[in-house]
């Protein structure tokens, strides 16, 4: 079961956020989808997932996801990503106006399955990072 698990998630990140396929992801997550992603607010069911990776792939026309890890015990799951993209549009995350800038993020998501679908996730990303890339924030040094 952890397999199939594994290889219809991986199958679905790569359509919707890689591919722009954003229906892939009913496939996996479930209608009333809990995200987790301090300090931004959550995002409460898959539609409201899937609309903002519509936002994102706006804002970052070339969005991919590289899942790095990937382990499935049960019914919970761990993954270890790299989001990259380059800014032309506003952020949804941060809101920060185009930039024309590339940008890598990584990040760590913890997941709840209940039968074939997620039901619940919890990001921690390097939000810091990806603000300082933009320009949002100066890195250390800059100030």
């Amino acid at each position: 079961m952890s397999q199939d698990r594994k290889e219809r998630y991986r199958w679905a990140v790569n359509e919707a956020v890689n591919k722009g396929n954003l229906d892939a992801m009913d496939k996996v997550f479930a209608a009333d989808y809990l995200h987790h992603r301090p300090p931004y607010p959550d995002m409460q069911g898959v539609e409201a997932y899937k609309q903002f990776f519509a936002d994102t792939r706006i804002s970052y026309p070339d969005a991919h996801i590289t899942i790095d890890e990937l382990i499935i015990e049960g019914n919970t799951m761990a993954m270890r990503y790299t989001f990259t993209g380059t800014q032309t549009g506003t952020s949804p995350t941060t809101g920060a106006a185009p930039t024309g800038r590339q940008v890598t993020l990584t990040g760590c998501a913890i997941g709840r399955w209940e039968g074939d679908k997620v039901v619940e996730s919890w990001e921690h990303a390097d939000w810091l990072g990806l603000l300082q890339q933009l320009g949002v924030i100066p890195k250390p040094g800059q100030v």
